[in-house]
């Protein structure tokens, strides 16, 4: 279990994927190298080339950006009506080292990465018309350190960042006109140990204590500095690596990497406090890595790094999660991440291990299927 938690680290802090030595290697190589497979051949269709180690994918309009943890800089593609990527002529373009994760501000003018071997987040204003991304003035702005995530309120006033190696949450004030970062009084803030990820709703904010293996929930005071909610932190599965809250602000899911499985906790309107649904916690495929929601909230999705992408439809009145037919669903080498587009039609899962981008239809049923022929 140890040298397993070793293993993560080194995937998370330096994007490393699984060495093509490693035996497990072998449960992928039909998928990434077989051009005779028939499904390989219509994964092909929908997959594109990211950079070195691609480990997020966010949107804004008709946008895709990923980065690149081992590369160091953003991949930035166009939406195409199928769902298609094509990457753009001022594609890639540098960020700080170790890119986690990127995030764009809820008004969609600016775009942030948080550089987990930089201790910085970059920051650039987004190009409506081409998708470009311009640095700010200001950046790289300083976190604590190896940040890994960034979240927003949804007025993106304020944006929050966990920091792994200081068992911090970084608090600041977004300046709305030129998307500068200015820290909050009182920040960073103490967390659990280890946090991996940070999610925002309402006045409330989570953190996902991958050593401590617990989340941490705050309140949002009046000058955006926080304060942990009563009863706090809140016990998950063993390493817990990423969370997300449900669209209505009912449920908070947690990829438990060293348990094989998602926590799942209904959340106290007034306080924030999570607790336990039944039946939780769900089993996943190995080593959960990313969790998501359909901006519906009508399924949630794991990226298990050892095991293709998990899927579940959520039960609407008490959130609890029933995988979906065909689940685990086929990717690429050691997938990182899965994000599901603002529409709710295309979802696409960054491949660390074989440093590809490949795009999904979502059937009626929130199945993953690969893109259809041209």
């Amino acid at each position: 279990m140890l040298s397993r938690w070793f293993l993560l680290l080194s995937f998370l802090l330096a994007g490393c994927g699984p060495s093509p030595t490693n035996p497990v290697d072998s449960r992928f190589s039909d998928i990434v190298k077989n051009q005779d497979n028939p499904a390989g051949r219509q994964r092909a269709n929908g997959t594109v080339r990211a950079g070195i180690t691609p480990s997020s994918v966010a949107f804004s309009g008709k946008y895709a950006y990923v980065t690149n943890a081992n590369g160091g800089n953003v991949m930035i593609y166009s939406i195409a009506g199928d769902g298609s990527l094509e990457t753009i002529k001022d594609s890639p373009v540098l960020s700080g080292w170790g890119p986690n994760q990127i995030v764009i501000s809820p008004s969609g003018k600016f775009a942030y990465t948080a550089n987990t071997d930089s201790t910085t987040i970059s920051a650039y204003a987004v190009d409506s018309k081409n998708g470009a991304l311009k640095p700010i003035a200001g950046s790289p702005f300083q976190t604590g350190h190896n940040p890994t995530f960034i979240a927003f309120t949804v007025s993106g006033k304020y944006a929050y960042v966990a920091n792994f190696g200081s068992t911090t949450v970084s608090a600041f004030v977004v300046d709305g006109k030129t998307g500068a970062l200015k820290p909050v009084p009182g920040s960073p803030f103490e967390s659990g140990k280890a946090p991996t990820c940070v999610a925002v709703y309402g006045s409330h904010v989570f953190a996902a204590n991958s050593n401590s293996n617990d989340v941490s929930v705050f309140s949002i005071r009046h000058d955006g500095s926080l304060e942990p909610v009563p009863g706090s932190p809140f016990k998950t599965g063993s390493g817990p690596f990423s969370l997300v809250v449900a669209p209505s602000g009912k449920y908070v899911y947690v990829a438990n990497s060293l348990t094989t499985n998602v926590s799942a906790f209904s959340v106290d309107e007034q306080t924030g406090a999570l607790k336990p649904l039944p039946g939780s916690p769900f089993r996943t495929g190995m080593t959960p890595l990313w969790i998501t929601i359909s901006p519906s909230g009508k399924n949630v999705y794991v990226a298990d790094w050892l095991g293709g992408i998990s899927g579940y439809s959520v039960d609407s009145k008490t959130g609890a999660l029933s995988e979906l037919a065909g689940s685990p669903f086929e990717t690429g080498n050691a997938p990182k991440a899965v994000s599901v587009d603002p529409r709710g039609k295309y979802a696409y899962v960054a491949n660390g291990g074989d440093n590809t981008v490949t795009a999904y239809d979502i059937d009626s049923n929130g199945s993953l299927l690969f893109l259809k022929k041209k």
